[in-house]
């Protein structure tokens, strides 16, 4: 994935997007041993890197390809350079 990491000061504003989008999915995003990992449909699924900035990149990456017509991946889109979102 090509995908730039966003800064610190965007991750509560990336998080309040998710939250406040039309997407119909519940999230559990955890910390274990030193990883972040993200709950989507009672599977535990490891999101690359090891710092907050890095989970929710990576989880916005993933949200915007699983619903590419919605909303939020429109304002991911609009906000954040993506160069695959194959």
């Amino acid at each position: 994935m090509a995908q730039k990491i966003i800064d610190r000061s965007q991750v509560g504003d990336v998080l309040q997007h998710i939250y406040s989008s039309e997407l119909n999915v519940r999230i559990n995003l955890f910390s274990e041993g030193g990883y972040f990992y993200f709950g989507y449909q009672d599977k535990k699924i490891p999101l690359p890197g090891t710092t907050i900035e890095e989970a929710v990149t990576h989880l916005a990456f993933r949200l915007a390809k699983e619903f590419p017509g919605s909303g939020f991946a429109s304002w991911w889109g609009m906000n954040f350079k993506q160069d695959d979102l194959k």
